[in-house]
């Protein structure tokens, strides 16, 4: 289910705005022009009220909550076999009335009373039992009927509900669209009970159901199963009988009302017969900006195959719009917000997962969640392959705390869209991977074979895949669904006569150890050969047998686990130049992203090497990329530690973040890389060491209002755009560190925005290493020339890199005449300056004020071959401290010169 909106009541609130956050919205607009911006930032402001809501539902976990809500002893004696709902509905007064006819079966002790769901917000006028007219009571939102007689098991009682009143709120609304009536329903979880008398419990679906619904006649109905009856009544109002022949539990019953427009599609079966109505209730204001809707059926024949027949396939699938921002998986008529791609093979998944088997109660919330959003994935592995799917898992990577598990569904938050939705997707995946394809397809058709038509637990899920596959899962179940967190592997090898030698250790802190099959893939000479190791301990020594010379080991190439690995850059070489890593969506943000790369907004006029956290975009890369290094992974030790300077691009959105932290970043600056961070989220990126590397401490995230330069030689930068969701932090950093950017506007007082951090001795394989810089903001919405003039500042005079020539021969030995920076740079008070001459010179060495008046003469005289090094104090000729400032070294050699810039702190 995906629920964007804030509706009416405080548990649907929760239903709607935590489904949103669980949404990962592809390459495609929203209906009515909605950008990728304006959802996220509809979640971000629903992320606020999560505090305020659970305290709420704490609150009301020991009161009418957890009265209302549980089964009472007489409802585990009946078996709902049949409701026949009929309601009048008076959009014009807000009235429904309404006559509910339930058939029960006795299938427990014998009962002399009927006990029913129902608000008490609704008012009860009279009751039948057995066809008699019966005595009832109605409080606290229980309905209890006194039966015409006991009834014992095996007998079947008959009870009619006479009921009326205004059911407007949470579960359903009174609304208008375009000048009409618009009329729905949503009862997840507990809602059915506001609009209709029922037994509101997931274990109990009744077998079938008539729904018959009378309204003014310029309106049409959609809801539940088969339409059997459409009839004007010729007195101003129209009827239409609805009848479910599946089982189908209270909260999926549904109705949404309207002037719709109403148009078709057909699904042949896979195994052939009557083709099947894919039936779309659209409004007319959004006729034309449906064309997802040619999508339900290719989803059908891609999900078919992997889980069986769909469901309700001798009555219908459809959609009918509705004024909630995402949707819900009303069985055969999902009710729909909008036409997002990756929504509408949610809510199709949903058909399996959730409505032919449901979750036994909300505690196991994510059979449903979990299932639908990992359907997505299978969607977009139909059309992509094994690629498009882990790309798609990946954005639903969750590397937080907290249980899939909903252990109190009366009071903990049910949709989590961290836990319930990603986290509940990546258990699904996880058990493919555990499985196998063949295991684990077979074990979801013996799950619906066992369980279609009723409810399940985790543990029943559990037990079929065990006695499919004979895998034993209860440790998987207990650390992946009961547990929370997930392991960190770190890993080591060496080669051995006859194959390697193995260690693979497990080093998180904040859970216990996990025990997981993993996948070590080797590359030899000879070829590549995936092993499978059982691994449960904190430190394990493998020997595994391959032929060849080994030349790498990767460890769960395939990422089947939710896990991070951990590598360490060993014996770097930092002589390959400056390697860009993008994090940026292509599709969500095009074409911001794509100018900004055209403008070389985040390298300037640098060589570089290229790596892409994401596939190719549509259109191909822009035109100033070179190919990409990698794909669609983090950037492996061997490869970064290749590099003197990395930038990287981040953004936290759509799976990013899992490859910044599985590059081993770290350590690749404690070894002497530099690193360029610019992005939104830092706090995601820089949790722990990294934060403390930079010396920042975080105090807020928001929207930044400006970007003011505070360290000379670097320029405020403009935005171009929204500058939402950023983490700031305070304007006093540490011993290490120097401030380079602050905003003035967006927090009520100054905050830094960017910092540059210099450890002293650098790092252990280069002294002028280990530099990282931080810049918060979305470096695609920002000027790209400033950008670009700062990020070239950083890269000449912080990082050092690149050393520019500026008059060069044609011929002669060019290479061996080298301007290096100077180190430290910024200093405060001396620096030294290394340079080198291919043939003995006359040789010149200044330093200029940024005016281009000489402060300085440091060499002037002639040089050997060679490297040279000299030191400047810091003062003028005059042997005056210069000022604060931006300065230039100017260096002159016979034919050649060059100049370079460093930076004089006070």
């Amino acid at each position: 289910m995906r629920k964007h909106t804030a509706p009416r009541t405080p548990w649907t609130l929760l239903l709607s705005v935590f489904l949103m956050l669980a949404m990962p919205i592809v390459a495609q607009a929203a209906p009515g022009g909605m950008t990728p911006d304006e959802i996220e930032r509809h979640a971000r402001e629903i992320r606020a009220h999560r505090a305020e809501e659970a305290a709420m539902k704490q609150r009301n976990a020991e009161g009418w909550l957890l009265a209302e809500f549980q089964r009472t002893f007489n409802q585990e004696q009946y078996d709902v076999q049949h409701y026949d709902l009929v309601m009048d509905l008076n959009p014009s007064n807000s009235i429904l009335t309404g006559t509910n006819t339930v058939t029960a079966l006795v299938t427990g002790s014998a009962i002399s009373t009927l006990e029913l769901d129902l608000d008490s917000g609704m008012s009860v006028s009279a009751c039948t039992a057995g066809g008699v007219s019966a005595n009832f009571s109605h409080a606290s939102g229980l309905l209890t009927v006194t039966l015409d007689q006991s009834y014992g098991p095996g007998q079947t009682v008959v009870v009619s509900v006479d009921y009326a009143g205004n059911p407007g709120g949470g579960a359903f609304g009174w609304d208008s669209h375009g000048g009409s009536p618009m009329i729905w329903t949503l009862s997840e979880p507990y809602g059915a009970r506001e609009w209709w008398p029922c037994k509101d419990l997931n274990t109990d679906k009744a077998e079938t159901m008539d729904i018959t619904v009378t309204v003014p006649d310029d309106l049409l109905v959609a809801s539940n199963g088969s339409l059997l009856s459409d009839t004007n009544n010729g007195n101003g109002t129209r009827t239409f009988h609805w009848y479910s022949s599946y089982p189908i539990v209270p909260y999926l019953v549904s109705l949404a009302i309207h002037p719709y427009v109403v148009s078709s599609d057909w699904y042949t079966p896979e195994a052939g017969g009557a083709d099947m109505e894919v039936r779309f209730y659209v409004f007319p204001s959004d006729v034309g900006n449906d064309g997802n809707h040619a999508l339900v059926v290719p989803m059908l024949e891609a999900m078919v195959p992997q889980f069986g027949e769909y469901p309700f396939v001798n009555e219908k699938y459809g959609h009918a719009q509705f004024l909630w921002g995402g949707g819900m998986e009303h069985q055969t008529m999902t009710s729909m917000g909008g036409f997002w791609e990756s929504v509408i093979a949610h809510e199709l998944g949903h058909q399996w997962w959730g409505d032919e088997i449901t979750c036994a109660d909300f505690s196991h919330i994510w059979l449903n969640e979990g299932f639908a959003s990992w359907s997505e994935a299978i969607w977009f592995e139909s059309q992509g392959g094994p690629a498009a799917y882990r790309q798609y898992m990946d954005t639903m990577a969750y590397m937080g705390g907290g249980t899939v598990i909903v252990e109190n569904p009366y009071s903990d938050n049910i949709f989590d869209g961290n836990l319930s939705y990603d986290k509940g997707a990546w258990v699904v995946h996880m058990l493919r991977g555990v499985l196998g394809d063949t295991d684990f397809y077979a074990g979801l058709a013996e799950y619906r074979n066992q369980y279609a038509g009723g409810a399940a637990t985790t543990e029943q899920l559990r037990d079929v895949l065990e006695g499919v596959s004979g895998i034993d899962l209860d440790a998987f179940m207990q650390q992946w669904v009961y547990g929370d967190y997930f392991p960190v592997y770190q890993y080591s090898w060496s080669a051995a006569p006859g194959g390697l030698d193995l260690n693979v250790q497990q080093i998180q802190t904040n859970t216990g150890l996990f025990t997981m099959p993993i996948t070590i893939r080797v590359t030899t000479d000879q070829g590549v050969s995936d092993h499978v190791i059982a691994n449960s301990l904190a430190d394990t020594d493998y020997f595994l047998a391959v032929a060849g010379n080994v030349e790498s080991v990767e460890l769960d190439p395939d990422r089947w686990i939710l896990r991070q690995v951990q590598t360490t850059v060993s014996d770097p070489s930092f002589d390959a130049g400056i390697l860009l890593v993008n994090g940026v969506d292509w599709g969500t943000y095009d074409p911001e992203i794509q100018n900004a790369y055209e403008a070389k907004a985040f390298w300037g006029a640098s060589d570089i090497a290229f790596w892409d956290c994401f596939l190719e975009p549509a259109g191909g890369y822009p035109s100033t990329l070179p190919a990409p290094l990698g794909q669609g992974s983090a950037v492996p030790a061997d490869v970064i530690g290749d590099y003197s300077t990395v930038i990287w691009v981040g953004n936290h959105y759509n799976g990013d973040l899992p490859k910044w932290q599985e590059t081993p970043i770290l350590s690749y600056l404690e070894t002497g890389g530099n690193v360029l961070l610019m992005g939104r989220r830092g706090l995601s990126f820089l949790d722990g060491a990294l934060a403390d590397y930079l010396g920042v401490s975080f105090v807020n995230d928001g929207t930044l209002g400006n970007c003011v330069a505070v360290y000379p030689g670097l320029v405020d930068i403009p935005f171009t755009g929204s500058q939402s969701w950023n983490d700031v932090f305070s304007m006093s950093v540490g011993a290490n560190s120097t401030l380079l950017f602050k905003d003035t506007s967006g927090f009520g007082g100054e905050r830094g925005t960017g910092v540059h951090a210099q450890p002293p001795g650098g790092g252990t394989h280069r002294a002028e290493g280990a530099q990282f810089v931080y810049l918060a903001g979305r470096p695609y919405r920002m000027d790209h020339a400033a950008l670009r003039g700062n990020v070239e500042f950083i890269l000449e005079n912080l990082f050092l890199e690149p050393w520019t020539v500026t008059a060069l021969p044609e011929e002669g030995p060019a290479a061996a005449f080298k301007l290096e920076g100077n180190f430290p740079n910024p200093f405060n008070p001396k620096t030294t300056i290394r340079f080198s001459l291919p043939e003995t010179a006359q040789a010149e060495l200044s330093v200029y004020d940024v005016e281009g008046r000489l402060v300085r003469a440091l060499q002037a005289g002639r040089l050997e071959a060679g490297t040279h090094a000299i030191d400047w104090d810091g003062r003028d000729e005059a042997g005056r401290e210069a000022a604060a400032g931006v300065y230039l070294y100017r260096l002159t050699a016979g034919e050649y010169e060059a100049t370079e810039r460093m930076v004089l702190l006070k």
